[in-house]
């Protein structure tokens, strides 16, 4: 039986409630709505983020079991919760909006509404989807927010929540949904913004709802009506509509004492979809500035001491292997096989040189799984995950897994944020942008061997998680993040001409930003080799990096 797993901080059987943070609380919420069951996890290690602000949760309408972390099934026990594990047992969805867009889809069809039009509703992961952030992050940190405040004078002036303010601003746009022209009314005027993102309620206003009943009931319908008068209207419409107002009664939370005086704070006038081109964007686009040759021998004078080798191919015997794990048994176009194999050949014998029996080996966007199967068939002594975010490119790995039977592989259907296993080898075939960087940083988090062939350097992009440059030596010279990027933009201007003058220079700046990834493996430990796939017209991003812990 499938299954959705929910982390808890504690359980009070004697007052009928959970302790739980926020987003537990909202996946809870949607469980009692949608009358699924859940498995409670309870887990002592919930990160700092998950102790502040601790909810409660009412369990006495939901249908539960429960069990500590240590006895969670793997794959999950790999991921942070929530996860969805399908009940083939070897398949997971981790991710607040992804798994429970999973449980939605394996309960009864008569929810599969919430997923809107075409399934699509928050189908795409944060890190790409403005929109799945803001439900799946954004929102729920400025919820938290409320109950951080402490109030000194009553007079004090409290300014609302800065999500609160975009999503008010969001309901004032116009809906943008597929085929407007049909759904246009009689008048020929477009539909009123009565919904979050379609012109019915989706799982995505079931989302938002928890969060607006904490507004609602932390500042007061007259507050409301003030300042966010359109998210009001929203909020009793989804409750007339969903017929939902008794499972919110189940989140039990502090009420916090605020001023008398509140402001809302000003935010662009944007929306919040996913698609829309004028979308929020707290950062302004850095533009690649045009003096290349400086940046290239700016760096050059860095003291980073790596040379491009070769990569001594033994070319693999397709015909000996089964047609599923063939790259021709993945689905790839006739245009691209040949290039694909030549660069599947070279990642697969560089790790034969690396792995070791008994090892766990991730292979991180996969894809559908055209490098991890195939190591898991030849190496049967290992295990293999393979993890992306996309669940189509997923589903395609899982047919053939099933069909040659392989009991040595285990799928996640996640991002790198909630994947948490142990594993000594990574693998990554040109995971995009700042994804190289991502793996790279797991791998070194691990102390585990990499063999890495970046993409898409012009994706690289601040964030959270990373700093670039990546190595210490580089910021040590003080080499501004702005020529870093222009590096990195300039490495995609790589063609397959190698006369052409933007090749040179491009091939020059993807070794200036792979001698960076691979300087911070140095300095941590590791013995680093940079080397060009063979042959090299397999592709034009073609530089392979292979660390091994010293």
């Amino acid at each position: 039986m499938s299954s959705l797993f929910v982390n808890i901080i504690d359980l009070d059987k004697t007052n009928g409630h959970v302790i739980c943070s926020l987003q537990t609380s909202i996946v809870l919420f949607v469980c009692q709505y949608v009358k699924a069951p859940v498995i409670l996890v309870i887990s002592k290690n919930i990160e700092d983020k998950d102790k502040d602000n601790k909810f409660k949760f009412s369990i006495n309408n939901l249908c539960y079991s429960i069990i500590l972390e240590n006895d969670l099934p793997r794959p999950a026990s790999d991921c942070l919760l929530p996860v969805f594990q399908s009940n083939n047992g070897y398949y997971c969805t981790a991710g607040f909006c992804s798994s429970i867009r999973m449980l939605i889809k394996s309960i009864q069809k008569n929810w599969i509404w919430l997923l809107g039009f075409r399934q699509s509703c928050l189908s795409a992961c944060a890190e790409v989807s403005s929109w799945t952030k803001y439900c799946e992050v954004l929102l729920q940190t400025s919820t938290n927010s409320f109950f951080n405040y402490q109030m000194s004078d009553e007079n004090d002036t409290y300014s609302i929540p800065i999500q609160l303010a975009r999503f008010e601003c969001h309901l004032s746009q116009p809906l943008q949904i597929h085929n407007i022209n049909k759904r246009l009314n009689e008048k020929s005027l477009h539909p009123t913004q009565r919904f979050a993102d379609e012109d019915n309620p989706t799982l995505s206003d079931v989302l938002i709802l928890p969060n607006i009943y904490i507004a609602y009931e932390l500042l007061g319908e007259n507050t409301m009506n003030t300042f966010l008068p359109l998210t009001l209207k929203w909020y009793k419409s989804v409750l007339e509509r969903l017929n939902i107002s008794s499972y919110l009664e189940s989140i039990i939370f502090d009420r916090v004492k605020l001023p008398k005086n509140f402001i809302l704070p000003e935010v662009p006038f944007h929306s919040l979809y996913k698609c829309d081109v004028r979308r929020y964007n707290p950062r302004a686009k850095i533009y690649v500035k045009q003096n290349v040759q400086d940046i290239i021998q700016a760096f050059d004078t860095i003291n980073i001491n790596m040379n491009l080798s070769s990569n001594n191919l033994c070319p693999i015997d397709w015909d000996k292997l089964p047609y599923e794990v063939r790259p021709s048994g993945g689905d790839i176009p006739d245009k691209r096989l040949i290039r694909k194999t030549q660069q599947l050949e070279n990642l697969i014998h560089s790790t034969l040189n690396v792995v070791k029996n008994g090892d766990i080996v991730v292979d991180f966007c996969c894809g559908s799984g055209h490098l991890g199967i195939v190591i898991a068939y030849l190496v049967p002594n290992i295990t293999v995950i393979l993890i992306d975010n996309k669940e189509e490119s997923l589903r395609r790995a899982r047919e053939r897994v099933e069909k040659l039977d392989l009991k040595n592989i285990m799928i996640v259907h996640s991002n790198l944020d909630y994947f948490k296993a142990n594993f000594q080898v990574g693998l990554c075939l040109h995971g995009c942008g700042v994804a190289t960087d991502l793996v790279l940083e797991k791998c070194l988090q691990q102390n585990a061997a990499f063999v890495v062939c970046p993409c898409c350097y012009g994706g690289v992009q601040d964030n959270h998680i990373l700093e670039y440059p990546r190595s210490q030596a580089l910021r040590k010279a003080n080499f501004s993040f702005e020529d870093y990027l222009v590096l990195c933009h300039c490495a995609d201007q790589t063609h397959f001409d190698p006369n052409c003058t933007k090749t040179q220079q491009g091939y020059t700046c993807m070794a200036a930003v792979d001698k960076d990834r691979a300087t911070r493996a140095i300095e941590v430990g590791y013995n680093v080799t940079l080397s060009k796939l063979e042959p090299p017209t397999c592709t034009p991003k073609n530089n392979m990096l292979i660390g091994i812990p010293a």
